[in-house]
């Protein structure tokens, strides 16, 4: 495996699909909230495109979708 199709990889099982909205207050499991993402990529996840969105849509949490969207550019998709 590429590096770069490494990095593909991991970015897609970093995604999540349950919406659009960014909770800008996640939860950890233990019910405490998270402060683990920057404001810049909340912001920049709240920007992605739809090629990016539709490209982050399966992953499994919010937090694998934030850090797909707020990370991954159109030129990174295959």
């Amino acid at each position: 495996m590429t590096i770069s199709a490494g990095i593909a990889t991991a970015l897609v099982v970093l995604a999540a699909g349950c919406g659009n909205e960014v909770d800008p207050t996640p939860e950890k499991l233990d019910g405490t909230p998270s402060q683990e993402f920057e404001q810049e990529d909340l912001d920049a996840a709240d920007g992605a495109s739809d090629a990016v969105e539709d490209y982050c849509a399966d992953a499994v949490s919010e937090a694998q979708r934030l850090g797909c969207e707020s990370h991954v550019t159109e030129e990174d998709i295959p």
